[in-house]
This record gives structure tokens, C-alpha cells and sequence, in this order.
């Protein structure tokens, strides 16, 4: 009897682990399937984008006439081809959209990418031919793909809030990208290669915690406009020979050194914010700063302006609030610039003051 039992309830557990293998081997075979779809999707069996957009887990609004990022729309061309695609707060995104023929828009807000790792599909390389605008924001990716460098017809990537943590080398090889949006991610430093972005001339970093280094910028040779506030950023890059705007609020700085090198090559109005930073020195040099017009050095530690300032003959607005200056000091600069600046916009003490 002893024995019986002790066979049934082998019997039970062998019977058991082998549904326990059966689920697991089918959960491999879902999880490889999806992987490989995301790797290399069968684009052969679709004839045509209506066949692709019809195999996605959710419908699409094709009836829009405005562009509401925040509904799931779609937007054709005149031969009935999917030119825009926005997927927003569904359960994933399809990995057949790879096989869309003349995709130029992809727009993906709050929805997965079914990656084991949180990476971009490889995928994405389908559309190199054709997409020129990528955006994905609020959505987990953390980091891309070698293959996004195949992008070349890129001219807009906005990747934010996603947790992206790097940027891959081919990052330079983005020859008409004109825009790049990294704000709100956690990225640590950028790739030299991005110096080869020829076109690029607007950069977003803002609300990247841990980045202290923007030197990969040095030298950029269309950089107009920067953004990278709320950072963590030690040094000013230099040598940005076309840079009209640079806004770097609230990080690490302690000195403006090569601040000159700024748009030295562009006649248009420089815009630089450097307020809430560590700032105890400003270089003479920002007289060389070409056509100055606004200078924001608010809540930093500045005790002294050096004479080259009141040569600047441009600038428009200067404001110093919150700094180490004596009372003495900031009533000699006032009267300098009266002189100098007549019709200064010069914020010092308070707002009262401005």
C-alpha cells in the first residue's frame, strides 16, 4: 500500500513538472516570437499598408484633421500610404509598423516596446529610407541601437522622459538631423561622435541629473541653440562658432572661461542664462563675446564684475541678482553703467530694481 502511494504521488509530481516544462516552453516560444518580430518582423506577408495597419491591436484614427498628440491617428498620402503614425497610451506598439512602406512620422507616447531589455527595436532600421520625424516620449528606452545611425533622412529625434541612459556612436552619423530632444532622461555624458551631426542645430539636455560634461559639444560647428538646465555640468563647452542661445540654469559651474569662443562666427543676438550655478568669476573676455545682448548671472557667487563688462557696448539686459556683491560695489556698478548703458535693463538687488 506503502508503495502504491509513493508511486502516485511520483507519478503526480513527474506529471506536474512536465506541464510546468509545457508552460515554460510556451512562454519561450511567445517570448522568442516576439523578440524576432521586433529583430527582423515577416514584412512578406503583408501587400500593402492597409494589410499592416490592420493587424494592430488598436484602431487608428484616420479621420483628423489637426494633429492631437493625444490620440492613437494615422495620416495618409495620396496613394493611400501611411505617412504619419501617432500611437499614444496603448498596451504596446506593434512590431509590424516596421513594415509600414513610406512611414515619415512615428510618434509613440506611453506605450512599450516589447524588448527584453528596454532597448529600441532594430527594427527601426525598415524606415531608414523614409522617416525624418521620431518621437517617443514617456515611454521606457534606455538606450538605442546601433542601427538608429542608419536613419539618415532623420531630422527630428525627441526622446524624453524615456530613462535613457547612452547614446551609441552612430549617433554621429545622423547627417540631416536638425534637432535632438534628450531632456528628462539619465544620461551620464554624450559620445564624441556627436560633433558629426553637421546639421544639427538645436540640442535639449534639460533635467539630466547626472550629466557634469557637455566637452563631447566642443568645436560643434552649427550648434544655434542649447539647452541643458538642471544638470549637473561642470564646464561651458567652447568653440560653438554658431551658437546664438545657451541656456545652462542651475548646475555646476564656477567659472566662464572661453565664454568668447560663443558664436564668435554669428552676428545675431546672443541669449546666455546662467543663473543658479557656482559662479565666483567672470572672465574678461566677455567683452570678445559677439553682439552680447542678455546675460542672466542671477543666485550665484559672484563678488566682482570685471571692467571689460562696461565695454560690452550690446548688451541690453545684465542681471546679477543674489550674488556676493557689497552694497558699495553694486552702487559703483549702477552708476557705471548709467553711463555706459543708458538704456540698460540692469536687475541687481530685487525685482524692484529692474
Amino acid at each position: 500500500m506503502k508503495l502504491q502511494i509513493t508511486f502516485i504521488i511520483l507519478a503526480c509530481m513527474v506529471q506536474m513538472k512536465c506541464n510546468a516544462m509545457e508552460t515554460y516552453n510556451g512562454l519561450g516560444t511567445i517570448f522568442r516570437n516576439v523578440l524576432q518580430e521586433y529583430v527582423s518582423p515577416d514584412c512578406t506577408k503583408y501587400a500593402n499598408d492597409d494589410e499592416v495597419y490592420k493587424s494592430f491591436p488598436f484602431e487608428l484614427d484616420f479621420n483628423s484633421t489637426r494633429r492631437d498628440f493625444s490620440n492613437t491617428y494615422a495620416m495618409k498620402n495620396g496613394n493611400g500610404d501611411i505617412i504619419v503614425l501617432n500611437i499614444n497610451k496603448q498596451e504596446y506598439v506593434p512590431p509590424s509598423l516596421f513594415c509600414l512602406t513610406d512611414l515619415q512620422e512615428l510618434h509613440v507616447h506611453k506605450t512599450k516596446f516589447h524588448t527584453f531589455d528596454l532597448g529600441l527595436p532594430i527594427a527601426l532600421e525598415r524606415l531608414a529610407s523614409t522617416l525624418k520625424y521620431l518621437t517617443i516620449s514617456d515611454t521606457p528606452i534606455r538606450y538605442l541601437p546601433e542601427q538608429i545611425g542608419r536613419l539618415i533622412y532623420l531630422k527630428t529625434l525627441d526622446l524624453s522622459n524615456t530613462g535613457l541612459t547612452i547614446l551609441p556612436k552612430s549617433i554621429g552619423k545622423l547627417a540631416s538631423l536638425t534637432y535632438l530632444n534628450l531632456c528628462d532622461n539619465k544620461l551620464i555624458l554624450l559620445p564624441s561622435t556627436i560633433i558629426n551631426t553637421l546639421s544639427l542645430q538645436t540640442l535639449i539636455l534639460d533635467n539630466n541629473a547626472d550629466l557634469r560634461s557637455i566637452q563631447a559639444l566642443n568645436g560643434h560647428s552649427s550648434l544655434k541653440f542649447l539647452q541643458a538646465d538642471n544638470c549637473q555640468i561642470e564646464r561651458i563647452p567652447r568653440n560653438l562658432s554658431q551658437l546664438i542661445n545657451l541656456y545652462m540654469s542651475n548646475n555646476s559651474l564656477t567659472d566662464l572661461s572661453n565664454i568668447h569662443t560663443l558664436g564668435n562666427k554669428t552676428n545675431k543676438k546672443k541669449l546666455f542664462f546662467f543663473d543658479n550655478n557656482f559662479i565666483r568669476y567672470l572672465s574678461p573676455h566677455i567683452r570678445q563675446v559677439n553682439n552680447l545682448n542678455f546675460l542672466n548671472l542671477n543666485y550665484n557667487k559672484l563678488y566682482v564684475l570685471p571692467m571689460d563688462i562696461y565695454e560690452v557696448s550690446t548688451l541690453q539686459t545684465l542681471y546679477i541678482q543674489n550674488n556676493d556683491f557689497g552694497d558699495k560695489d553694486l552702487q559703483e556698478m549702477v552708476a557705471r553703467f548709467d553711463r555706459t548703458h543708458p538704456k540698460l535693463k540692469f536687475c541687481y538687488a530685487s525685482k524692484k530694481s529692474c
